[in-house]
Order: C-alpha cells, then sequence, then structure tokens
C-alpha cells in the first residue's frame, strides 16, 4: 500500500522537525512538507497534495479555524486534523463544526498518532480522549433535534450508524452486517429522517457527538 501522504505545520521548529523525523520512522507515513505558519499551508497543500494535514491549533498568522475551513472548501479530499496541547472546549467544537477530522493531542504516543492518521485517512472523524468527553458536552448539533413523534434507533440502525461514523462506505457497510447494499440505504434513509438529519456527514457528527464513533485509547 502507498503510504499516507502528511502535511506537517507547527510554529515551534524543534517540535516540527522532531515530529516529522518520528513520522518517517513509520513506513505506513510520507512527510510532503513541513510549515511554520498557515500561509504555507494553503500553497504546500496545493502543490504536494496530502491525504492529512496536521496542523497546530495556534498556528501563526491565520486562525486555525479558518485555515481548515479554507483547505475543505479548495482541497475537499484533503483530511485536516488539529494537533493541540490546548482542551478549550470552545475551539474544538469550532474545530469540528469547521470540518475538521481530527483532534489530537500533543501529549499521545506516536503509535496512537500514526494510528489515527491512518484511521483519518480513511474517513474517521477521531478526537483524542480526554478531548472527546469535552466535544461531547459541547458539540452543538444545528438539525439533530429529534422529530417529535420519531422512535429510537432500532439496535441494526444504531451499528450502521457507527460503520458510517468509521467512514465505512455502503458497500463496505453491507459486508460487515452481511446485507444487501439497498437494505443499507434503507436504513440511512430511515437514520436521517429519526434523527431529522440532511446528509452523512450529519450523521457521522452525531455518532461522534454521541460517543458512537471510534476514538484513540491513550491507554
Amino acid at each position: 500500500m502507498a503510504p499516507i501522504k502528511v502535511l506537517l505545520a507547527d510554529h515551534n521548529e524543534i517540535f516540527r522537525e522532531g515530529l516529522a523525523m518520528l513520522l518517517e520512522a513509520q513506513e505506513e507515513i510520507q512527510v510532503v512538507s513541513l510549515c511554520s505558519n498557515s500561509q504555507q499551508v494553503i500553497g504546500k497543500v496545493k502543490e504536494t497534495e496530502p491525504d492529512v494535514v496536521l496542523i497546530d491549533s495556534n498556528i501563526p498568522e491565520y486562525d486555525s479555524i479558518n485555515i481548515t475551513t479554507e483547505i475543505r472548501k479548495s482541497s475537499p479530499a484533503v483530511k485536516v486534523a488539529m494537533f493541540t496541547h490546548s482542551d478549550n472546549q470552545e475551539h474544538l467544537s469550532a474545530a469540528i463544526k469547521a470540518g475538521a477530522a481530527g483532534y489530537l493531542s500533543k501529549d499521545m504516543k506516536v503509535g496512537d498518532l500514526v494510528k489515527s492518521i491512518d484511521l483519518i485517512e480513511k474517513g474517521q472523524v477521531i478526537v483524542s480522549p480526554p478531548l472527546a468527553s469535552k466535544l461531547a458536552d459541547r458539540l452543538p448539533s444545528p438539525g439533530i433535534e429529534r422529530t417529535p413523534g420519531k422512535t429510537a434507533l432500532s439496535e441494526r440502525e444504531t451499528e450502521v450508524l457507527k460503520l458510517l461514523a468509521r467512514g465505512d462506505t455502503n458497500k463496505e457497510i453491507a459486508g460487515t452486517l452481511f446485507v444487501t447494499e439497498n437494505t443499507v440505504r434503507v436504513h440511512l434513509k430511515n437514520i436521517l429522517e429519526k434523527l431529522n438529519l440532511r446528509n452523512r456527514q450529519q450523521a457521522a457528527a452525531y455518532a461522534v457527538r454521541e460517543g458512537l464513533a471510534f476514538q484513540i485509547d491513550d491507554s
């Protein structure tokens, strides 16, 4: 398999260079660019076409939330993950709303970071504990209120939602649950209706908020 291409952006040179060396030592990771500020990031994303952008939450010159929004608009296939020492709840929820696929602690082990990058590249939303509990408390969910009179999700619908949050396609979900793709589509339609959601992205966000999405364990 081709290595995951990672763009690393952090204002601290020692941290940036040191982390790059650690990641490059992993055969599944290829560091394609190092950036010290947000002005460099947009150009380097277009130039190197990374799979994952790992960006310091306090990157200089341009707010990391805005840079995430810009990357998601200009290069929607690129996954963005915040890398932080902070547990600021406002920033955490704003990052996820802006389209960040990860909010990772700088205190996490290298092995867990590599695993997180791999899962993010595959389409999952990863939040390091204990940050995940703060996200569940703070993340607003416009349009994600249950419609009065709607019943709760069935056990099978919950299974489908968990797999969706993991980044699985309809075909992969069908294979895991030993059902047809049409059955999966019916379940997804029911999930969206029951939870008053518009699309798969909102369903994945709901799964994160409710603790259904996969989260890396620091232990």
